[in-house]
């Protein structure tokens, strides 16, 4: 239930006909699993707290640096050199001091992510910067049928794509698993900060609308985005029959 407090401070998504009051109790009641604290899982853990996500579980073994600042937005030069899970939780109680925020200052494996209640989860965000741990948090949350929002940028270009494993659609697997593998990350190649900006806002949003049952998708989906040419392309995503993970 919502107390008078945030009733003011959620007022502007309760007007919403399509949130009301029930759909902002359904964003306090939720928990969502972030896997990556940096250029993606800033913006998105920020939003989702502003929005009023009750719980958040964050996973990421890195440290703070300066260079992470460019694009990092959720941490600050007066915590460089301390653990990216406890530089978020001081933003996000700063922003939200009733959010429950677990940490896990490790990185994703197998053997992290067997271990967690997966029943408590809403949904998983996957930030993360390579292939190995995008491959695996797909398939954790294909066997557990949890819903996976993932997104990736580099340079000026990115993309963002949706799996509503409840549903059993094509997973990340399905999309990846018969192509090259494109190469390279923001340490190579470079990335225009605000092109992780807007995917991991992308992502809170795409978030909001699993938790709202808004997202009306009949299909995983992929979405792309060219910032020199301000373009975006969606493309289906099929299920493939032949898939290792999801068939």
């Amino acid at each position: 239930m919502l107390s008078k407090e945030e009733l003011l401070q959620y007022s502007r998504h309760i007007i919403l006909p399509e949130i009301d009051i029930e759909g902002q109790e359904a964003i306090k009641d939720s928990h969502v699993l972030i896997i990556g604290l940096g250029g993606l899982g800033s913006p998105a853990a920020l939003y989702l707290v502003a929005a009023g996500v009750g719980e958040l579980t964050v996973v990421d073994d890195d440290l703070v640096e300066s260079s992470n600042l460019q694009r990092q937005i959720i941490h600050r030069i007066e915590t460089i050199g301390s653990p990216k899970t406890e530089s978020a939780k001081a933003s996000l109680e700063s922003l939200s001091p009733t959010i429950k925020v677990n940490l896990l200052t490790q990185k994703a494996s197998p053997e992290v992510l067997n271990k967690l209640d997966s029943e408590r989860f809403t949904l998983v965000l996957d930030c993360t910067d390579n292939f190995t741990s995008r491959f695996l948090i797909n398939e954790w949350s294909v066997s557990n049928q949890i819903p996976l929002v993932s997104a990736t940028a580099v340079a000026f270009s990115a993309q963002l794509a949706v799996f509503n494993q409840k549903l059993q659609h094509a997973c990340y697997q399905c999309l990846y698993s018969n192509m090259n593998l494109p190469e390279g990350n923001c340490a190579d190649q470079g990335i225009l900060s605000p092109v992780v900006g807007t995917m991991g806002t992308l992502q809170a949003t795409e978030a909001l609308k699993i938790i709202l049952g808004l997202n009306k998708a009949d299909t995983s989906f992929l979405l792309t985005y060219d910032s020199l040419d301000t373009a975006f392309q969606r493309f289906n995503i099929m299920k493939d029959p032949s898939c290792s993970v999801c068939s």
